[in-house]
């Protein structure tokens, strides 16, 4: 039967997400179970494809988000959506009905093939003679990773193969340019994490940045680690000072879609990306590498820059943290103190995001996850949990904003349920605050994005996590201290200066 091959197979993954329905997806998560695969319950499928899709980043295997036919896809869109963004395997697996159904069978139908189609690489029936988990897998591991969707819809013989791609021909004289270069700037993206490159980046003696999405590329530490590259950094921002000083800058898979803006850049650009990603020429990008080893070896022959760049890093800090009002950098650097050893840091969407990006130091990939491409507030819950769920050994600190802690609030239970190394500190300036700047500076309503006094440590305290309360950074600093990570999850509810808040992006964006 394919539904036993397809979990047997799947085993690799280890974990699985999702809503279950009485048909053939609660087969599929007995089959799984059989296999050794831990199948977790959530909310809502979209939670579901999140953290199948995070659970796939952190451990390079395609994990399966699944869900009944019509209503069940439905709901697991906007993951999926999030995962298409942020480039993050995942199989999203639903019931479906057969393509020889009439279509007055028409409970829950939907024409599921056009509702996935934007948000998947593609869709295939698991059928007795197709692809399998493997296979599937594969696909939505290649470049560029994403869903892939797949429909359960009772005995189907034969299903389409997976796609195969050309290998790409470079463009330009990419490694000459790199040869003549003195003053070179790496740029690295999402790819320099699927590739493995964090050592190599970690050894190069010049700037070395990485988009927000690929943030802890180089381990952010060291002196020549430039932080994030967004592409509308103001004069406050690494970039800004760095880049003019660059007679070369050498992207890692650097592509539109992961920066905030895409300019060609004041000197000359190449790229190292075996794709043509949508977007690349936006950089103006004069050549395209397709394997990056050779012009990483050239790279790490250059020394230029290293103490320029330790010291626009070092200024960027000075300035954030100098303020008297209780703000996410002094939030950030609390966790940093209390946990010496490190965490998996997870960054919501909001202004505190933009904080984050520049001030915490990510010593590697998979200990910093957020929205880099997407901004898709809420997100941060569902990759938390999985972040957790994937791997106890090191704590997991949430930080999430007035906006994005809603939308997947329920799936903390599952935080609690499996009594997860996890911390929720709820940044909150009363409202939206990156949101309300434009209605300040255009004399617009700001009551949509206003909630004044609003508190969610009820929510957590009904949950059973630890709660707290924390106006000030020593006060922080003693949650996290008294906080026992085995004993379950903890809430803190930080309190912030909503007029202070607006500032403390001036400069920076």
């Amino acid at each position: 039967m394919p539904i036993q091959a397809f979990a047997k197979a799947a085993a690799r993954s280890k974990h699985a997400f999702g809503v279950p329905g009485s048909g053939q997806s609660l087969e599929l998560i007995q089959a799984l179970g059989e296999s050794g695969v831990a199948f977790h319950s959530v909310h809502h499928e979209g939670a579901a494809a999140i953290m199948a899709g995070t659970v796939g980043r952190l451990s390079g295997q395609a994990a399966l988000a699944i869900a009944i036919k019509g209503p069940g896809l439905a709901n697991m869109i906007g993951g999926m959506a999030a995962c298409t963004y942020e480039a993050l395997p995942m199989l999203a697996v639903t019931e479906a009905y057969g393509p020889g159904v009439p279509a007055s069978k028409a409970h829950k139908r939907l024409d599921q093939g056009t509702l996935g189609a934007a948000v998947s690489k593609g869709r295939r029936f698991l059928a007795a003679n197709g692809p399998g988990y493997d296979a599937l897998a594969g696909w939505a591991g290649s470049e560029a990773p994403g869903p892939v969707f797949v429909e359960l819809a009772g005995q189907i013989d034969h299903g389409d193969g997976v796609p195969t791609h050309e290998p790409l021909a470079d463009v330009g004289d990419v490694l000459g340019r790199i040869e003549r270069a003195q003053r070179p700037i790496i740029i690295a993206g999402t790819l320099a994490l699927r590739l493995a490159l964090s050592p190599e980046l970690n050894r190069m003696q010049i700037p070395v940045f990485s988009t927000a999405a690929a943030k802890g590329a180089v381990h952010e530490g060291l002196p020549h680690a430039a932080g994030v590259f967004t592409g509308v950094g103001l004069d406050l921002a690494p970039e800004c000072a760095m880049l003019d000083q660059a007679d070369l800058i050498v992207g890692i898979g650097l592509r539109a879609g992961e920066v905030l803006a895409a300019a060609p850049f004041p000197r000359g650009a190449v790229n190292l990306d075996p794709i043509d990603a949508p977007g690349q020429d936006g950089f103006g990008f004069d050549g395209v590498l397709r394997k990056p080893q050779e012009a990483l070896d050239l790279l790490a022959q250059k020394a230029w820059g290293v103490e320029e760049t330790a010291g626009a890093v070092a200024r960027l800090r000075q300035t954030l943290l100098q303020t008297n009002s209780f703000l996410p950098a002094h939030a950030f650097a609390a966790v940093a103190l209390a946990f010496p050893g490190g965490v998996r840091m997870v960054i919501d969407t909001g202004y505190f995001c933009t904080i984050g990006e520049h001030i915490w130091q990510a010593p590697k990939g998979d200990w910093c996850l957020s929205s880099g491409s997407g901004r898709y507030m809420g997100i941060g819950l569902p990759q938390a949990v999985a972040g957790a769920v994937h791997n106890r050994s090191v704590p997991t600190v949430l930080a999430v904003g007035d906006g994005g802690i809603a939308p997947f609030l329920a799936e903390a239970r599952l935080a609690r349920r499996l009594n997860l190394p996890l911390a929720v500190l709820h940044m909150s300036d009363g409202g939206y605050g990156s949101v309300r700047t434009r209605a300040i500076a255009d004399g617009l309503t700001q009551a949509p994005m206003l909630e004044p006094g609003a508190s969610w440590r009820g929510a957590f305290d009904g949950f059973g996590f630890t709660t707290a309360l924390a106006e000030t950074a020593d006060a922080l600093g003693h949650i996290l201290a008294d906080w026992q990570p085995d004993g379950g999850p903890l809430f803190a509810e930080l309190l912030m200066d909503a007029e202070a808040y607006q500032d403390m992006v001036r400069g920076l964006r």
